[in-house]
């Protein structure tokens, strides 16, 4: 990359206003990278599918899944927040809560499955409850997980709902039914740590987001950890504004009052400013294989629980 010369503060050669000029010129571009980014790599058409979506791949195996969790633990709990239903379709948002018993504990929010085609956070979310069935000590901390977002998109492998809204970028004008779903459900909630599993299909590798937090000490170690067991770490070496560098994407809380007004604000965004002050989105490389990228989400949740989700 080629750097351009640092240029002495008393120079006289750009014009009267420009030394204002430049730096405006950054913020614009960043604040349009920011709205292009918001949360993740990709933008996603809006258009209906129609007739042409065809359903391939089915909720009952999962759904079995969690009422056998659900009937083996006194500590979880299987309901529905909602129901989606299209023509032809109609299915529950699961929310699984995890009750330890014990007082004054951490609160967690695990969310998975916004994009119907990102299926590595739901599975993991789905192996995750069946841990707390039966762990050898009770977790020190109240969970709130809910598994798919968009069952929908889920069961036919696509990123939208079933009108071809972007749920991921709908928490500002809330266009969506599921969006609307998750807004009731988290109203006068709050977290301790909020986790988001997320997929990107462009990337190589795996990176994580956090939302107005200056420190990347945890994320760091997140990253150093995945790499460690041998997984890819993304690293966008262009002048892009929120790219990951060295596998963290460190997401200002000015970008997310942009992103609001902008009425682009991402599920990640409106928890940031609703419901906790710490939140992370996992983001793994849908190019790589199913298990491969369900280990790393699995080593980035345990790890930030085990850095936040414990009594203080």
């Amino acid at each position: 990359m080629i750097r351009e010369k640092a240029k002495s503060p008393r120079s006289d050669s750009h014009p009267a206003g420009a030394t204002g000029f430049f730096p405006a010129l950054r913020l614009a571009a960043s604040i349009l990278a920011l709205i292009s980014c918001g949360g993740c790599a990709y933008l996603l058409p809006t258009e209906p599918y129609g007739a042409r979506a065809a359903a391939v791949r089915d909720l009952a195996p999962l759904q079995r899944n969690l009422q056998t969790a659900d009937a083996a633990s006194a500590h979880v709990l299987l309901t529905a927040i909602g129901r989606i239903a299209y023509p032809e379709f109609d299915a529950p948002v699961w929310y699984v809560a995890y009750r330890p018993f014990q007082p004054a504990l951490p609160r967690v929010l695990v969310l998975a499955g916004i994009h119907g085609d990102e299926t590595a956070g739901v599975d993991y979310a789905a192996g995750l409850v069946g841990l707390l069935v039966a762990p050898p000590v009770p977790a020190a901390y109240d969970m709130d997980i809910i598994p798919i977002v968009n069952p929908w998109g889920y069961v036919h492998d696509l990123p939208l709902n079933g009108k071809g809204v972007e749920i991921g970028r709908d928490f500002a004008t809330f266009d969506s039914q599921e969006a609307r779903v998750v807004r009731r459900f988290l109203r006068e909630k709050r977290y301790d740590l909020v986790i988001d599993l997320r997929e990107d299909p462009d990337a190589a590798g795996f990176y994580m987001w956090q939302y107005g937090m200056a420190d990347e000490t945890v994320s760091a170690r997140i990253v150093s950890s995945v790499q460690a067991e041998g997984h890819p770490i993304e690293s966008d070496t262009s002048l892009g504004f929120l790219r990951p560098r060295n596998g963290i994407v460190a997401a200002p809380i000015w970008g997310l009052t942009i992103l609001r007004l902008s009425q682009q604000l991402t599920l990640a965004g409106y928890v940031r400013q609703n419901v906790s002050e710490l939140v992370f989105t996992v983001v793994t490389p849908s190019r790589r294989p199913l298990a491969e990228r369900v280990a790393m989400q699995r080593i980035a949740v345990e790890m930030l629980l085990g850095e936040y989700g414990q009594p203080r």
